[in-house]
């Protein structure tokens, strides 16, 4: 085998927790003994040919997958946006997940998955800077005109960001995001979320990028959600378009933001423009009317389209689908339903 056992070794543990097996899983599916395995996936004892093909099988990669397994990278920056009760074993297999997936982005896209116009802006200890002047700073670095924008994940991946839409509902969370080293940011955002929860999380996800450099605490969760109200609905012309808390008004400023009513009464509380009373009474409303649970006047759900044009680039030369797939460590069937399907209308 041309790959390095450990290189090996980091493949096989990512592909297996991403497709949610555990190591006695793969025992019953390839007949490898325990110890054998386990020693592969720690990188202390190689397998032969025949071993390596039965977990290829298993694992639906293609054939000479772990031949040429990729050099293993060091950790990235990651975080996620989750339910408190969401389970760690959940958590490690996103978490894989967005491993395999920075590894496919590094395949499909080439010289370009380094780019990127984001630029890390860290939260300073001191304070001085605030998550909405970091937001301000991001707007002008994307070139993102005053005023609401219209399709967030087009205006993210011009930005050189990639956004893939996944199935992350069985894990309890909205989205997970890594900027790997030398590589561009990536995030990964439930597709069985509202369009209103996907824009939002998508921008708090890009809070976490360019501000943090450590694993998610509740203190930068909260600071991800102010940079994310404050990069969708800026201060200046928000209080501009304010004109009360009736509901008309407030479902005015829900279509024109393109955010959750959720959303706005939030922004409006923290720019103190309704009072504690007014904030408390209108969640409640939200809740006893179903508005929270189900969004009103609903947005149409964003599409990503980045890695599918560059998938579809590259078709349109002399690369076939099954090269594709392989270089991304897929099967055609499931290369073509991740990358050349509408995830929404599958």
């Amino acid at each position: 085998m041309s790959s390095s056992l450990a290189d090996r070794a980091a493949l096989l543990r990512t592909l297996r927790v991403a497709h949610g097996l555990t190591q006695a899983d793969l025992v019953e599916a390839t007949k490898i003994s325990q110890a054998a395995l386990s020693k592969a996936e720690r990188a202390r004892e190689d397998l032969d040919s025949d071993r390596w093909a039965a977990l290829e099988r298993a694992l639906a990669v293609p054939s000479g997958a772990f031949a040429d397994a990729p050099v293993a990278r060091s950790d990235a920056r990651v975080f996620h946006r989750r339910q408190k009760t969401t389970p760690e074993t959940a958590l490690k297999r996103i978490r894989a997940e967005l491993d395999l997936t920075s590894l496919r982005v590094s395949q499909l896209l080439g010289d370009s998955a380094t780019s990127t116009r984001l630029r890390r802006r860290l939260l300073p200890e001191d304070g001085f800077d605030t998550p909405a002047d970091i937001a301000a700073l991001v707007r002008r670095d994307l070139d993102v005109p005053a005023g609401p924008i219209g399709d967030l994940t087009a205006v993210v991946e011009a930005a050189g960001v990639v956004v893939l839409s996944t199935d992350l509902d069985s894990a309890q969370v909205d989205a997970i995001a890594g900027w790997p080293d030398n590589t561009v940011p990536i995030i990964l955002v439930s597709r069985h979320t509202s369009a209103e929860r996907q824009r939002f999380t998508l921008a708090h996800e890009l809070g976490h990028a360019v501000m943090h450099d450590t694993a998610a605490s509740p203190l930068h969760e909260r600071q991800a959600d102010a940079f994310a109200s404050a990069f969708l609905m800026p201060e200046r012309e928000f209080r501009r378009d304010w004109a009360g808390s009736d509901l008309d008004a407030l479902l005015r400023l829900k279509r024109l933001w393109r955010v959750s009513l959720g959303a706005v009464i939030r922004r409006a509380f923290d720019l103190d423009l309704v009072s504690d009373r007014e904030y408390r009474g209108l969640n409640v409303t939200l809740a006893t009317t179903g508005m929270r649970r189900r969004e009103p006047e609903p947005l149409a759900v964003e599409i990503p389209t980045m890695l599918r044009r560059a998938v579809e680039d590259a078709l349109s030369s002399d690369v076939t689908a099954e090269q594709l797939a392989r270089s991304a460590y897929m099967l055609e069937p499931e290369f073509r339903a991740t990358f050349l399907e509408d995830p929404h209308h599958a």
